[in-house]
């Protein structure tokens, strides 16, 4: 099974990044489940992901993000959609904001314009390889493949 990054969606399927979710409980059991060992932690180069966990702007991000979901959820779309917007302006290579935006348009029923915007995230994806897990793009791929099956032309 493929690591769970901590901006990726969480894999119970609420729609919230898995660091705001899941993401506690399953290292808590993670630890319990192993013997302790010292805190040594190899050495890094510093990638675009770790600027976000080293400052403020993660939580920001996340809590944006995920009122956004809950806006989609609520039913309150035009505020979702502005507020999607709002994520994307403020964080323009994040995937989150063309990722609500998509849910949005799912929301509404324009499958199209939904499957346009999770291309983009896809794209931000692999514009940033640093800052996903390199399975992540599957996800979005899948959404578009869902969205906008393929048609068989055995006809021409």
């Amino acid at each position: 099974m493929a690591k769970i990054g901590r901006n990726d969606l969480c894999p119970c399927g609420s729609g919230k990044k898995y660091k705001k979710c899941c993401m506690a409980s399953d290292e808590a059991a993670a630890r319990a489940a192993r013997p302790a060992q010292p805190a040594a932690v190899p050495a890094r180069e510093p990638s675009w992901a770790s600027y976000f966990q080293e400052h403020d702007e993660p939580d920001e991000l996340t809590e944006a993000s995920n009122a956004v979901v809950d806006m989609v959820q609520a039913g309150n779309l035009d505020a979702a959609e502005q507020a999607a917007h709002d994520l994307l302006a403020r964080f323009p290579d994040v995937h989150d904001g063309y990722d609500r935006l998509g849910m949005v348009c799912e929301a509404r029923g324009d499958h199209r314009q939904a499957a346009d915007y999770y291309r983009k995230a896809l794209n931000v994806i692999r514009n940033h390889p640093d800052g996903y897990d390199p399975e992540f793009a599957a996800v979005f791929q899948k959404l578009i493949d869902r969205l906008e099956p393929k048609t068989d032309d055995a006809a021409d």
